[in-house]
């Protein structure tokens, strides 16, 4: 017999206690009958003993003490006691049948540690009770009889329960330490709508659940939870998990969550034993968002699905289904970089390609001024091309945590100048001093060229930048009188592939200038930031001084760099 549950479940006991009760009452009433019918006083004695065992079951219900085995020992020691006292031998044999069934009985009601005592000393009270009714000859064959059948149907009936109890134990501790959130419900009474839709001419439910979603509500509401474990208490993010006992709380239910619904009322018009539905827009008890998988199994119980019973297990998938939208967003990034990178790409390619026909087959047409013309376009184009794929190198290798920089004393004024040049001659430059910085005077160029020409593709028309000596350290602004960026796209622009708006008439740009920007000046010990004063916008590099004492330079895995005492 299971340690786990020593007692038979309350409700079990109730119902012998209140049936023990009532036969007590109609035995009083039948003596009382009797004694009537004959005239017999001494039958009048015998309502005693049964009106106060159906007393004491009345007391032992009305306190809510309800249990078997206390009644059923005073049952037999009443009904043993007025057969002594009544000195009825009819009367005697007639209790054997109750007494062995009181004995029986009470075995399954009796702890591990006391089952043998018990069914030892039942029989042996049995024995001892039936002595005095039988002739010398026959009384200890009879009583040994007697004893041995109830001390048979006793063991029989401890055996059973020691099963019944394994069983209980085993199942109680799957299905309460689970990892997977279990639910037992009854949907007894959806059953019987579903039953009454069907008898209404309703054949498609799962159309007619669709498009009416508030029956949908209505037949949820009629479930009810009966039990569930404390991977179910852990998943809802219930303090208690007795709180998830009883009628689900639809009024936390959106229509995401009762569509699930609709499969599991489904299976039941079909007779199915299993459904399996996603839950959408379900929330924990803390308000929180939550997906899962869910699983519906009703138990065939002669042919019949058993739906007083069902049993629900509910996987938690947020996680899972927020890194498959993720990984869809880099899919379609990815996809939309392709597609950005190639238009990009052959916008210069097909430029370098068409004047390298045009002067391949010129034979001779195109004079020195045009040829010359013609040859700074390819130049042109095909730095163009190297500025794009630089930047994507230069994101591929700080992924990788390999991107290498050369640091070096720069003049942040000649290098700026030049990579705004090579763009456009016409943009102002304005110098406050001549700052030298520790950095790499590629990177410089190359991070000047991408502010300058995202100004061009996404800023105002007015365009200039200014140049900074302040101490420790150089500072490079690129203003222009575009727009202001909203407040959440001043972090989003330095992400990679992100735009945070595009110029109508403008070809798109692979959206990795800026990242690239920032990472570089990070890199070589720096920053760069947007700001809006009103009435321009502003990229703001700023570099470590080459001349700043005690200067150490930034390093990051992969980036060498050489500070100024080292050189």
């Amino acid at each position: 017999m299971g340690s786990g549950h020593e007692r038979a479940p309350l409700a079990i006991e109730r119902s012998l206690v209140r049936l023990a009760s009532s036969l007590s009452a109609v035995a009083a009433l039948l003596y009382l009958a009797t004694a009537a019918y004959t005239g017999d006083s001494l039958l009048l004695a015998g309502v005693t003993g049964p009106a106060a065992i159906a007393v004491l079951g009345l007391f032992l219900l009305r306190t809510n003490r309800a249990r078997v085995l206390p009644l059923m020992l005073a049952a037999t020691a009443v009904t043993i006691t007025q057969n002594a006292m009544l000195g009825i031998h009819d009367i005697a044999d007639a209790s054997l049948v109750p007494l062995a069934l009181i004995g029986i009985t009470g075995a399954f009601f009796v702890q591990d540690r006391f089952a043998i005592p018990y069914v030892v000393g039942f029989s042996a009270i049995i024995f001892v009770s039936r002595l005095q009714w039988s002739s010398e000859a026959t009384r200890y064959l009879q009583a040994g009889i007697v004893a041995a059948s109830v001390a048979f149907g006793t063991t029989l009936l401890a055996w059973v329960r020691r099963e019944f109890s394994l069983r209980e134990d085993r199942y109680r501790t799957l299905f309460e330490h689970a990892p997977v959130s279990l639910w037992r419900e009854d949907y007894s009474l959806v059953g019987a709508e579903i039953a009454a839709l069907a008898d209404r001419g309703i054949t498609n439910l799962e159309a007619h659940l669709t498009e009416n979603p508030e029956e949908v509500r209505r037949l949820a509401s009629l479930v009810r939870v009966i039990d569930a474990n404390d991977a179910a208490a852990t998943l809802t993010e219930a303090p208690d998990r007795n709180l998830l006992i009883g009628p689900l709380p639809m009024d936390t239910f959106s229509r995401g969550a009762l569509e699930s619904f609709i499969p599991q009322f489904v299976a039941i018009a079909d007779n199915s034993e299993k459904a399996t539905t996603e839950l959408k827009g379900g929330l924990t008890m803390t308000g929180r968002p939550i997906e899962a998988l869910l699983v519906w199994s009703a138990p065939r119980v002669a042919g019949e699905l058993d739906l007083s019973n069902v049993t629900v297990a509910i996987v938690d998938i947020t996680r899972q289904r927020e890194a498959e939208r993720r990984l869809q967003d880099l899919v379609d990034s990815k996809d939309q970089f392709v597609a950005t990178i190639s238009h990009e790409l052959r916008t210069p390619l097909t430029a370098v390609v068409g004047i390298a026909e045009e002067l391949r087959n010129a034979d001779g047409s195109i004079d020195e001024a045009e040829r010359s013309e013609l040859l700074d376009l390819v130049a042109e184009q095909s730095h163009e091309v190297t500025r794009i794929v630089d930047d994507l190198l230069v994101v591929a290798r700080t992924d990788a945590g390999n991107l290498m920089i050369e640091a070096q004393p720069v003049d942040l004024a000649a290098e700026t100048a030049t990579a705004v040049q090579a763009i456009d001659s016409g943009i102002a430059i304005e110098t406050l001093g001549t700052p030298t910085v520790f950095a790499d005077p590629q990177r410089v160029r190359q991070i000047i060229r991408n502010l300058v020409t995202n100004a061009q593709r996404y800023g105002g028309p007015d365009i200039r930048v200014a140049i900074r000596d302040e101490g420790n350290r150089g500072v490079v602004e690129v203003r222009d009188d575009g727009e202001p960026l909203p407040p959440a796209s001043r972090t989003e622009i330095f992400e990679p592939y992100a735009r945070a708006k595009q110029r109508a008439g403008v070809t798109a740009s692979v959206g990795l200038g800026l990242t690239v920007s920032r990472r570089l000046a990070r890199h070589m010990g720096g920053d760069l930031v947007y700001d809006h004063d009103g009435s321009d916008a502003m990229f703001t590099l700023t570099l470590t001084s080459a001349h700043r004492p005690a200067f150490v330079s930034h390093n990051t895995a992969g980036v060498t760099a050489q500070s100024p005492a080292g050189r």
